[in-house]
């Protein structure tokens, strides 16, 4: 019994994603991210065109660290994945005055051939 409810918990929880959030409500306030051993830290400006947000990481202990930025205005939401950091999605969102960033693990399905 013990079994069977071990593999079903253990199937149940295959797909499932764990996350790591945070959301910005000021300009210049950063956070930090630390999803799937990458480690990033976010923050934004107001400029002309919107939202500038500045995400800066760094994944494996010999790569270097990176900067992404993007312009995002009221209800934008872009998700994507970074190099080397395979099933792991980030997720940047602006909101009501906010930006949310989400680091998600997902699930890999491999196909067979």
């Amino acid at each position: 019994m013990t079994r069977l409810f071990l593999a079903a918990a253990l199937a149940l929880s295959a797909g499932a994603a764990a996350a790591d959030e945070i959301t910005l409500a000021k300009p210049l306030a950063g956070a930090a991210l630390h999803e799937g051993g990458v480690d990033m830290s976010v923050y934004w400006t107001e400029v002309a065109e919107g939202y500038e947000v500045v995400a800066t990481y760094k994944g494996a202990a010999d790569s270097d660290a990176a900067r992404i930025a993007m312009v995002l205005n009221d209800g934008d939401r872009v998700s994507f994945g970074l190099p080397g950091t395979r099933g792991l999605v980030y997720s940047f969102a602006r909101q009501d005055g906010a930006v949310t960033v989400t680091g998600t693990r997902q699930g890999i399905d491999l196909a067979e051939g």
